[in-house]
């Protein structure tokens, strides 16, 4: 059975948690980040992480990493 999609909203960016699980039965853990403006989606940005024995802690690297990545691009211009 296929897990679910884990999406969540911060700082005006939708990152979305979704685990692969792996032939050994782990998951690695995997986020895609999208840059919201109003109904637009601006920038994207996909990240494949580490390999974890849960679902559900692969899900929370995944959210953690996505909230890091989001608060380094706030804090540059470049990204936008």
């Amino acid at each position: 059975m296929e897990k679910p999609t884990y999406r969540l909203f911060y700082r005006d960016h939708m990152l979305t948690c979704r685990p692969e699980s792996q032939d050994d039965g782990r998951f690695q853990a995997r986020v895609a980040i999208a840059a919201m403006g109003g109904f637009k989606t601006r920038a994207q940005r996909f990240i494949d992480l580490g390999v974890f024995m849960s679902h559900d802690d692969a899900v929370r690297c995944a959210e953690s990493a996505g909230k890091e990545w989001v608060d380094n691009a706030m804090r540059s211009t470049s990204f936008y």
